[in-house]
């Protein structure tokens, strides 16, 4: 049955394709600016097809393969104005244009991937959604991408797991609710099923969507809590190479009596890439070291990283992408402190522990134009995962997750479907997590349909997966389920300034083998397995709006709301004191968003304040939902003179509510139930000396600037102050 339905989703557009016979013509020009200077790697697309193409050096393009007649053909480049030019193609014959573009203050539609599998503009997305730049990567000095993330309105960071708007509390890495992809492809592990930040290469992100609203219509189980694709910079037509140097030390504690380490503690950073193409072949490779002495005692990490992406086009229609991404690294374990007067200071059992973690995913992916309205994508991977520690009990943990995905979006004339197939399989190898395996298999579809001119948009789509999880000494499986995730999602273009969304969708996510099978004792913490937990579900929805009234202002508000069933959390046990992954009945989730930016002064003042109101409760027992805020604030300002830029972040959560009090009843972590309301500034200057024809920035940044004394997790006190310094080269 499951292939009769591939086949009906996959073949019949190809089948309609197939049958469209056109004349076609080709169209070559050049861009420039107002100055007459060629404007390099300018976008050129057809307008309501998939053809398009980008300038080269000397700002030329060709683009073959166009069906005769008329077109309107878009212009665009960051900074620059879009213009929409009506062209004919001849058949059989070449078309030349030339089209100038002028520099423009007004910030241009900003385009985004991971919401439908293709491009859109952000308005007129359903769902919440936010981007992130390089440049404010860069800005920011950001050594890991949960760093930056901390400052994006909505996310809260239980140190270093991720929760969008509540969806996710603390299970130090077992299992995530957020799906973190890279280039559309997803990267977790396939034991724990955790997102690894210390993996994702900083320095080759173009960009970073965050979709705050589950995605398992069109992603599968890890999309319950939202979604984060990493968009990884494309290659540069000329031979550049990048030098960048990162060294900084953190202050000393704000309590003499915390101040555990007679020296300054240290981190830095040292990375070399380059990027060229060569003919029809792109090609970028990077390295990286990292250390950090760490402010907190037995929490340092030294860290080898590399990164390899090449792309051959091996013809205007077809092209093929490899992506190679590894790390190694050993880190200091630190779970939580000896007490609040030694908060900088593990138990002495921890001290000496260590971890090694070896980690590496390879991309390849196949891309063909099989016609002007159609696009194939073949997506595989595979994902390596190897970690040991020293600890008592020796864990350790080896897992293999290979994936692959066939896709096609096809776009008619008022309508874009998504539609494909995937697979995946697991493996793991480990004394703690019984040595099980998992299989999967999924159907998906997506039908976006435009009404009205285009001002009304209603969206479609369903996705069926099938998970299995087992061991290998199991006679029945230990998981065997089949769900269905439907969504359904409108927009309105009210009128040029304001758009309105509404979205309504289940979501899943299966249980992870960690969760599953895990059998430890860590740090008098004992983990014992449960495997009889079942898949947790939720149906989401959001309502929201996105409302431009001048130039400079900009306001996007949503109400959103969860409804969990078979919620999985972590429970203690108060008369063994053993902690096991259980499913909560019922829980749920609601709240609102504001975000309100600005821009003055010809861009070069831009503010940003988003506030986040969560109602967080877990019905059966009628409590708040562990670690979760109530109240999130997160205010950006950043301001641009010449060649220099300056920044200030801020961020505050209330008091958390709930936490795991049983490990401080039980007397597992002393002082644990000591917190407060978090209040976190960070400042930042940058000096761009490539505008002095000076191949050099230079970026000075100050975290936690007033030392501020707080915890995200229960017994962990939050990076103190430090101060950074980075240089960046160009030859």
């Amino acid at each position: 049955m499951s292939k009769k339905i591939f086949f009906l989703l996959i073949a019949i557009p190809v089948l309609v394709i197939s049958q469209q016979k056109r004349i076609y013509g080709i169209l070559e020009g050049q861009v420039l600016d107002e100055t007459n200077s060629p404007l390099i790697g300018a976008n050129i697309r057809i307008e309501n097809t998939l053809i398009g193409g980008a300038t080269n050096r000397k700002g030329m393009f060709r683009i073959i393969r166009i069906p005769a007649g008329k077109h309107l053909v878009r212009f665009s480049m960051v900074g620059y104005e879009t213009k929409l030019v009506e062209v004919e193609i001849k058949p059989n014959d070449t078309t030349f244009v030339l089209v100038k573009l002028n520099q423009t203050a007004i910030q241009t539609k900003e385009i985004f991937i991971s919401a439908s599998k293709y491009e859109q503009k952000i308005e007129e997305i359903p769902v919440s959604v936010h981007s992130m730049s390089s440049n404010e990567l860069s800005l920011r000095n950001t050594r890991r991408l949960d760093e930056a993330l901390r400052i994006v309105s909505g996310i809260n960071m239980t140190s270093d797991q991720i929760s969008i708007r509540g969806s996710s509390g603390y299970t130090r890495g077992a299992g995530s609710r957020v799906l973190l992809l890279i280039d559309g492809i997803p990267l977790y592990t396939g034991d724990t099923g955790d997102i690894i930040w210390q993996l994702i290469p900083i320095q080759e992100i173009d960009r970073v969507e965050v979709v705050k609203a589950a995605g398992s219509a069109l992603y599968g189980s890890q999309a319950i809590g939202g979604v984060i694709n990493i968009i990884t910079k494309d290659f540069s037509g000329k031979p550049i190479t990048y030098l960048k140097s990162q060294g900084g030390f953190y202050d000393k504690p704000y309590y003499s009596e915390w101040n555990w380490s007679p020296r300054t503690r240290f981190f830095n950073t040292l990375t070399v890439s380059h990027t060229r193409k060569i003919g029809d072949l792109g090609v970028s490779i990077s390295a990286s070291r990292f250390e950090d002495d760490s402010y907190k005692l037995n929490s340092y990490t030294k860290r080898y990283s590399f990164y390899f992406k090449s792309k051959y086009n091996i013809n205007p229609a077809n092209n093929v992408s490899l992506l190679f991404n590894g790390t190694t690294y050993k880190s200091g374990s630190y779970l939580y402190w000896k007490d609040s007067r030694n908060a900088l200071v593990p138990p002495e059992s921890q001290i000496g522990e260590w971890v090694k973690t070896e980690r590496f995913n390879v991309n390849l992916t196949y891309q063909s134009l099989i016609s002007t309205t159609a696009i194939i994508n073949f997506k595989n991977s595979w994902f390596h995962n190897n970690w040991w520690d020293n600890t008592d009990s020796h864990n350790s943990s080896k897992s293999e997750m290979i994936r692959s995905e066939i896709s096609l979006n096809y776009f008619l004339e008022n309508h874009k479907i998504v539609t494909g197939i995937e697979g995946s399989y697991a493996t793991v190898t480990s004394n703690i997590f019984s040595n099980p395996y998992a299989i999967g298999f999924a159907l998906f579809g997506q039908d976006e349909i435009t009404l009205f001119a285009n001002r009304l948009r209603f969206t479609g789509g369903i996705r069926i997966d099938y998970q299995n999880v087992d061991t290998t000494l199991s006679k029945n499986p230990v998981l065997s389920e089949l769900n269905f995730n439907p969504k359904v999602a409108v927009n309105f273009k009210a009128n040029e300034n304001l758009y309105i969304r509404a979205s309504i969708g289940r979501g899943y996510r299966a249980p992870t083998p960690s969760e599953l099978f895990s059998s430890t004792n860590v740090s008098g913490i004992r983990v014992i397995p449960n495997p009889d937990l079942k898949s947790e579900s939720n149906w989401n929805f959001e309502t929201g709006l996105n409302l431009s009234p001048v130039e400079i202002l900009k306001l996007d508000a949503a109400i959103f709301g969860n409804e969990l069933y078979n919620f999985i959390e972590p429970s203690i046990d108060p008369v063994t004191s053993y902690i096991q992954f259980k499913n909560i009945t019922r829980a749920r989730i609601l709240g609102y968003e504001i975000n309100l930016s600005s821009k003055f002064f010809g861009n070069s003042l831009q503010t940003n304040v988003g506030y986040t109101y969560l109602w967080a409760r877990d019905l059966k027992n009628n409590i708040f939902l562990k670690y979760r805020p109530r109240h999130l604030v997160v205010i950006n300002l950043h301001y641009k003179y010449e060649f220099i830029q300056t920044g200030v972040d801020f961020r505050y959560w209330n008091r958390i509510e709930t936490i795991d009090e049983d490990l401080v009843s039980l007397g597992i972590v002393k002082d644990g139930d000591l917190r407060d309301k978090v209040l976190i500034t960070d400042y930042h200057l940058s000096f761009d000396l490539v505008h002095l024809r000076v191949p050099l920035r230079i970026f000075f940044t100050i975290n936690n600037v007033f030392n501020y004394n707080y915890v995200e997790m229960i017994g962990n006190l939050g990076p103190i102050r430090s101060f950074s310094l980075s240089l960046e080269g160009i030859l």
